[in-house]
């Protein structure tokens, strides 16, 4: 049986005085001369430590416990070490090891070393190894003359350390630091270094600042030794419970000797319309502005997403290796919400950057600025089955150069929904009332008759009948459900026309109508979709089909009809198809094929357009990965240009991945945008990455790329 004796002993901690009480258990317990000698199955415990041992003796005039063989001792939830001997001196919480291990839980990393003591700040180590792989064997490994790990913010300062692969030593630093756990720390985050043939070597250094827990901020300078020098800068704040924001902001200067050579890389064969690339993004988030003055049952929400810059540069040199759209588009909303209505106010302003090296630059994109939006959602009319809504509308739409307008809008929908023989079908009946007031500015009528046209009212009523059933049915293997019905379109009161194509600004110039709306005619239209599920409720098929007619020229309307199959759980078959019985073609054609397993996944995409005015797109997006042997994946993609005969981009790699380490070698080629003095442009490059991360310390990204010149030279 154990036997066991109760120690009291009073600790001193800075200023502070706290009690701490030690229990002690083993199989053998001797005292004399006030020398307590614990023998077999050791263990100690107290508010802070538990530890087994072979042996202890605890000297209570001194307060110092030795123990032998063995020595397991956990420190708080997540510190555990491992070593043949220790000494605690629990008058200062000093601590000597030797042989110790030492493995920190939540991070799951190790360290291992022959010597090492501690006081209450430090753990003073000698010849440390450090590594998160497999003790035994580890993959990585960072071996170090002395060590410290700083026991409050849980950094480990290493020095003269040696990183290895296995056993092969790969660099030497004169040191290196990094935290052991996952809370935000001032310093150095992970480099990423690269090479461009026309840039240069690339090197980012990104350095982060976290003075405290609402608010962060981080640096990122950059060089490109042939190409110039940045600063890139992201400031991230959390304000309140329930509102946070992020501001970001940089600029690239090139040199004179890059945009010279410049000129015969891009499609445009033109320099670079911008030395200096510049701009801010501002980001804000909010959900609780105003409600709480008048109830805090209501639904809130405040958004801002502005960009403002000087070319697509900008963007593209920020290094985060992500496909950016032309056309930039700034937020700022606003709305609050009831059980019964939503009141909303929105601003969209857009800056393409396709426009900006052209005569009139941004000025002749349209903006909206703002949009006001009072909605009633859908409830009763007081009489049974018939439902309604309100939506009222109104926009500004501006511009510096072209045709700009203010549109007031009113859509009210009404529907009445009876059941018919025993709910096996349902009779609906739509009416939607449409009206719309638009006052132009700077608007002729058309390119030969330049009378101003700056006003237009439109009002349109639209009736539906609908009727459908909706069908469910158990079989032996599998579950069937179907819903199909059958609709008539009857276009009612009607005055007014916005069916223009173009409209004309007061130089004769044309301009998409973008208050285009087109009218439904009358049509007769079947449609039917249907599902089948396994007995245990997977989805295996999907279909649906629709077939309308147009009444008054007696003709039919296009076939839509799509297929998802689903055979096994890891594999997928889809088909959408849209075929014009008037041009006897197919408008639209999308097939793709989605494959997980264990070893191989493939995702395969196909789409055909046959335009409006003539023009025909084709092309094919793949994606495939392959499982190898020990933690190895073989993965690649291809986005080809069917109509062109051409490849917009192609991607191979190869991927190790394991918990402690993982590494990314890509070669990609790629068409990136740009901005010249003519407008905006294409360049091609080639590019090798790497990308190598240790857990938990990060890693370093090497990207190696050449540019073509417009000829396709490199």
């Amino acid at each position: 049986m154990y036997r066991k004796i109760f120690l009291f002993c009073a600790v001193n901690f800075s200023l502070f005085a706290a009690t701490q009480n030690f229990e002690f258990l083993a199989d053998n317990i001797s005292h004399k001369d006030g020398v307590i000698v614990a023998d077999k199955n050791v263990v100690v415990y107290s508010q802070a430590y538990l530890i087994t041992a072979d042996k202890a003796i605890y000297d209570q005039k001194n307060q110092i416990v030795e123990l032998f063989g063995n020595v397991n001792m956990m420190k708080g939830a997540g510190e555990i070490s491992r070593s043949n001997y220790a000494k605690l001196n629990l008058k200062n919480n000093d601590l000597d090891l030797k042989s110790l291990f030492m493995m920190n839980k939540d991070m799951e990393i190790w360290l291992k070393s022959d010597q090492s003591n501690s006081d209450s700040k430090y753990y003073t180590i000698k010849q440390a190894t450090v590594s998160s792989c497999n003790v035994n064997d580890p993959d990585w490994s960072i071996s170090a003359s002395s060590t410290k790990l700083n026991r409050q913010s849980k950094f480990l300062h290493m020095f003269n350390p040696v990183f290895r692969i296995g056993n092969i030593p790969v660099f030497y630093l004169p040191y290196f630091g990094f935290s052991i756990d996952k809370h935000r720390r001032s310093g150095l985050l992970t480099p990423e270094v690269g090479y461009r043939k026309k840039e240069g070597i690339y090197y980012k250094q990104p350095i982060y600042f976290a003075p405290y827990d609402e608010w962060d901020f981080q640096l990122d300078p950059q060089i490109r030794t042939l190409r110039g020098a940045g600063l890139y800068s992201g400031l991230r704040f959390v304000d309140s419970e329930y509102s946070n924001g992020a501001i970001d902001f940089g600029f690239f200067n090139d040199k004179e000797s890059y945009r010279r050579n410049q000129i015969n890389t891009n499609s445009n064969n033109s320099e670079l319309k911008n030395k200096l690339h510049k701009g801010i993004e501002v980001k804000y988030n909010r959900d609780n502005l105003f409600k709480n003055y008048f109830n805090s049952t209501l639904q809130e929400g405040f958004l801002l997403d502005a960009t403002v810059l000087n070319d697509i540069e900008y963007l593209n040199l920020q290094g985060k290796n992500e496909d950016y759209d032309s056309l930039v588009t700034s937020k700022l909303n606003y709305y609050i919400s009831g059980d019964e209505n939503y009141f909303g106010i929105y601003s969209n302003y857009y800056i393409d950057t396709e426009k900006i090296g052209n005569k009139n630059g941004n000025k002749d994109t349209l903006q909206e600025l703002p949009s006001l939006q009072y909605h009633k959602f859908l409830t009763d009319l007081w009489i049974p089955n018939i439902l309604y809504s309100v939506d009222l509308q109104s926009h500004r739409y501006d511009r510096k150069i072209g045709v700009s307008a203010v549109q007031n809008e009113l859509n009210i929908p009404l529907s009445l929904n009876i059941p018919l023989f025993d709910d096996y079908f349902t009779f609906s009946f739509y009416n939607n009332f449409y009206a719309t007031s638009i006052n132009y500015n700077n608007k002729i009528n058309s390119r030969l008759n330049k009378n101003n046209d700056l006003s237009n009212q439109y009002v349109n009523i639209e009736h539906r009948f609908d009727i459908h059933s909706d069908l469910a049915k158990t079989y032996d293997n599998f579950f069937h459900t179907i819903n199909y019905g059958v609709e008539y379109i009857v276009p009612g009161y009607k005055k007014g026309d916005l069916s223009e194509d173009f409209i004309y600004d007061e130089d004769s110039v044309a301009y998409e109508n973008f208050l285009y709306k087109q009218e439904r005619e009358q049509e007769l239209r079947m449609y039917l979709t249907q599902y089948f599920y396994t007995s245990n409720g997977r989805k295996i098929l999907k279909h649906s089909i629709s077939q309308g007619k147009y009444i008054k020229d007696s003709k039919y309307g296009d076939l839509k009809n799509s297929i998802f199959l689903y055979p096994f759980s890891n594999l997928s078959l889809y088909n959408k198809l849209e075929y014009s019985h008037t041009d006897d073609k197919i408008r639209t054609i999308h097939s793709g094929i989605n494959y997980t397993g264990d070893i191989f996944s493939l995702n395969l995409n196909h789409t055909l357009k046959n335009n409006i005015n003539f023009q025909k797109d084709s092309y094919l997006t793949s994606s495939a990965s392959i499982n190898l042997l020990r933690y190895y994946k073989l993965s690649g993609s291809w986005q080809y240009d069917l109509q062109n005969n051409k490849t917009k981009m192609w991607r191979a790699g190869l991927n190790h991945n394991r918990k402690c380490w993982n590494y990314n070698f890509v070669y990609q080629r790629d068409i990136e945008p740009v901005t010249t003095s003519s407008g905006s442009a294409t360049k091609k490059t080639d590019g090798f990455y790497l990308y190598v991360n240790f857990y938990p310390m990060g890693g370093v990204h090497y990207d190696f790329s050449i540019e073509h010149d417009s000829t396709g030279n490199r």
